[in-house]
């Protein structure tokens, strides 16, 4: 149809006789005939459908490829999105005034949960609380749910039960007039404890003649009989219960009236006495004893259930998994992994955090009968008990010491010392164990952090004592060391934190005195350092606090000290056995103790100049002539590497060549052997050793190392590396998938039925999703829109009110600048 919109309008709405003059006769019937409503319904669609067919845009049409499309539009409509979104405004337009109005009310939700809001308590007190109110409650409903006393039994039986109760034609109910006549004097009713039944049990239940056979009753009627007597009893208590209370009110409203008159009588029973001196009230003897057993008895340990006696091979069990999970424990650390520990057994050389946490428990000092024992107490071994009570001297020694039959703990190490300083070096073991036993953690509050301290002061002190000169009394010096070293790895099993950190505290002193004097500035207290950080803590850890820090130290000492001199090599010796068995269970390579071992090695003999080892002295060189008795020592004594005399000598130099080649043997034997790279470390090795065995025959050490190291190279064999070789892989041949009887309305073919429910719920899950994005979104977008419209009107009231003010202000300030130009006009008229 040629022409604009609204030609093309003008005519569709003529076509459809909507507009223009209509060829109809009028007469008087036709004039007086209504309009029906099937005429207005008929015009009401025609309307729409030009409204429709005008307005493309209303009206959604998709083309499906499964149905044939309408011939006459060549489409199908599906929808008309202009008047869903019409409607989905209108309810977001709804559901968004609702929200308004709600906005900082109040809800009607009464949240009745225990503890929801109080800061004061924590989750396990209110867990706690909650448990045994929930415990209550359903201990109520189960106690009142065959409670015959309960008073919900009225109200499920109502009167008619108590009133029309009957029993074989005869009332159960009974007048209360009459049985308060027997209702005070209880002797005659409840004498029915002793199976003999009151006359008015055997009137009201029906029993006139007792004389005759009984009657069986049924299971309902001894039911009745049984609540008809309950509920009788429960009145006559309740009646006694409201005569107490009556009494009681009585005498508490003639209260007042009798302190009155009593005040009057006798005021001086009530007045204050004359002196501010308070009136003790003292007790009997009596009675302090009785508070005393009280306190005591409180005290006691409580009875508990013996454990059952376990089999050796229950125990032999328990042991062999119980080191299965330590050594596994121990793996996991060596390999750097960390697994949780809850509920496993922590060891001494843990570190993290939760093992330095500890409950605050009240301890009570001086009660060591009494009071249980701490998790933190310090317990000896029994061997060291019975031998210090053996010796009644040494008691002597230490009684005489001590003050008040106690020693206080000392904070620092200049304290210790002057608590020992009058006794002899064997009584300090036996002096530090009181110490620690007089301050049990148990035994008073504060002690576990003394004790915390004295550990780290025992540490300095046993570090105090190598510095001493003690070649005069080996021995016994070496008793006293190992008895002071018991007792620290002891106490580092409770108090390893403070232990730890006193460590760190001497690794930095150690590090900054070798930084600004080098070799001078060690000493046997350094080494006796290390030995004991390998004796308490686990150096297998992939990393540790101590151990990883002692190891990168002593590893620094070989590589910066200048071996220009016996002392230096016997120290260094000394520290490579202790790295050594450091790692006799982690196995991990150090190639600082290569460095070592090429190089002192070859100080002590000429090397060949081929070989590229450099050497910091010739001095050392041993003779041709020297020879190696079975007999020479490899023991090297702290006391004699900074002895001037001694490791000058000859005898000497033997003992540390030794020490050195057992040391080499053993590492070998326990770290290296295992080493991919085994034959490219000892190789420089190798060659010294054979011109050890070339000048010195006696040297035999050197000859077995050297075989061992020929037999462990032949286990060593390396394979080049090389490109893998696969087979080619052919490109796979697939036939095509047909189906022979193919739906588009089938989906899915797969033949697991329940595959293909999941599959069809994961689709629809998605679909449900995405639909319900978006409607989040649109709803989003619909409330953002309509807070800037409230804001652009919140906006624009403002100011048109700001508009009427100025306005407003304005007019009144005209209309008395009018008035004033007219008064100033007005006299000066007059003048």
């Amino acid at each position: 149809m040629a022409g604009s919109q609204l030609k093309r309008l003008k005519a569709t709405l003529r076509a459809h006789g909507l507009t223009g003059q209509a060829n109809i006769k009028k007469n008087k019937k036709n004039s007086k005939r209504q309009a029906k409503e099937y005429d207005r319904e008929e015009k009401a669609k025609t309307l729409n459908k030009i409204r429709e067919q005008f307005n493309p845009f209303e009206i959604k049409n998709t083309k499906s490829k499964l149905y044939k499309a309408d011939p006459k539009n060549g489409s199908i409509a599906v929808g008309k999105p202009g008047i869903s979104k019409q409607i989905g405004e209108e309810q977001r337009l709804k559901a968004y005034n609702v929200k308004k109005q709600l906005k900082n009310r109040r809800g009607g939700i009464n949240d009745k949960r225990f503890g929801e809001r109080d800061r004061n308590l924590t989750e396990e007190e209110k867990m706690l609380e909650r448990f045994t109110r929930e415990k209550q409650s359903q201990s109520k409903r189960k106690s009142n749910l065959y409670n015959l006393d309960d008073d919900d039994e009225n109200d499920e039986y109502g009167n008619e039960f108590e009133n029309n109760l009957t029993h074989l034609g005869s009332t159960l109910s009974y007048d209360m007039d009459e049985t308060d006549n027997f209702g005070s004097d209880n002797d005659e009713f409840f004498s029915t404890k002793n199976n003999k039944r009151s006359h008015y049990e055997e009137d009201s239940l029906g029993f006139d003649n007792l004389t005759g056979p009984p009657k069986k009753k049924t299971k309902a009627e001894v039911m009745q009989e049984i609540i008809a007597k309950s509920k009788f009893y429960k009145q006559e208590r309740q009646k006694a219960q409201r005569k107490l209370e009556d009494e009681i009110e009585n005498v508490d409203n003639e209260f007042d009236d009798v302190m009155a008159e009593l005040f009057d009588s006798n005021t001086s029973a009530f007045q204050k006495p004359a002196s501010n001196e308070p009136i003790i009230e003292t007790k009997s003897e009596k009675d302090i004893e009785y508070d005393m057993n009280v306190k005591k008895f409180l005290l006691d340990k409580r009875a508990v259930p013996a454990d059952r006696t376990k089999t050796e091979e229950e125990l032999l069990k328990e042991a062999e998994e119980k080191k299965k999970r330590l050594e596994q424990q121990r793996l996991d650390r060596m390999n750097g992994i960390f697994v949780d520990e809850d509920g496993d057994e922590r060891g001494v050389e843990d570190l993290d955090d939760g093992f330095w946490e500890s409950e605050i428990e009240d301890n009570f000092p001086n009660e060591e009968d009494i009071i249980a024992d701490s998790d933190d107490d310090v317990k000896f071994k029994e061997d060291d008990q019975e031998q210090e009570t053996t010796n009644s001297k040494e008691k002597d020694n230490i009684a005489r010491i001590t003050v008040n039959k106690s020693i206080s703990c000392p904070d620092d190490h200049e304290s210790l010392l002057n608590i020992l300083e009058q006794s002899s070096l064997s009584d300090h073991p036996k002096i530090i164990r009181k110490i620690i036993r007089d301050h049990q953690p148990k035994l008073a509050e504060g002690n576990k952090e003394r004790l915390g301290k004295f550990t780290a002061v025992l540490l300095r002190h046993i570090l105090f004592l190598a510095t001493e000169d003690y070649s005069e009394n080996i021995a016994e010096f070496r008793k006293v060391q190992e008895s002071l070293i018991s007792i620290l790895k002891t106490v580092s099993e409770k108090y390893n934190k403070e232990l730890s950190n006193e460590c760190r505290v001497i690794i930095k002193e150690i590090q900054e005195n070798f930084k600004n004097e080098n070799f001078k500035s060690l000493n046997n207290d350094d080494l006796m350092f290390f030995i004991l950080v390998g004796a308490i803590f686990s150096t297998s850890d992939h990393y540790h606090l101590v151990a990883t820090s002692c190891v990168i130290l002593m590893v620094e000492f070989l590589e910066q000290i200048k071996f220009n001199s016996l002392s230096k090599i016997s120290y260094a010796s000394v520290i490579v056995n202790i790295l050594s068995q450091y790692q006799r269970i982690s196995k991990r390579y150090i190639p600082e103790l290569v460095f070592f071992y090429e190089k002192i090695l070859a100080t002590f003999i000429n090397i060949d100049e081929t070989m590229a080892i450099r050497i910091d002295t010739d001095k050392l060189t041993f003779k041709d002539d020297i020879r190696f008795d079975n007999d020479d020592s490899s023991i090297i004594h702290l006391h004699d590497i900074f002895n001037d005399q001694i490791n000058q000598s000859t005898d000497f130099q033997k003992s540390v060549l030794l020490n050195i080649l057992h040391s080499l043997d053993s590492t070998i034997s326990n770290i290296w052997k295992n080493l991919p790279a085994f034959p490219e470390i000892i190789i420089n090795i190798k060659s010294v050793l054979s011109q050890y065995i070339r000048r010195f025959e006696t040297l035999t050490i050197a000859k077995n190392i050297f075989d061992k190291i020929i037999k462990l190279e032949k286990f060593h064999k390396h394979i080049p590396l090389t490109l893998q070789n696969h087979k080619p892989l052919s490109i796979p041949s697939n036939a095509p998938k047909f189906e022979e009887n193919f739906n588009p309305d089938k989906k899915s073919y797969d033949p697991d039925r329940t595959r293909n429910e999941i599959n069809k719920m994961k689709a629809q899950i998605k679909k449900e999703r995405r639909f319900t994005m978006k409607e989040i979104r649109k709803d989003a977008r619909f409330e953002a829109r309509q807070r800037i419209e409230e804001k652009k009107k919140a906006n624009e009231e403002y100011h048109a009110k700001m508009a009427r003010i100025y306005n407003t202000i304005s007019t009144e300030e005209g209309a008395e600048k009018n008035k004033y130009e007219r008064e100033k006009k007005l006299r000066a008229g007059k003048k």
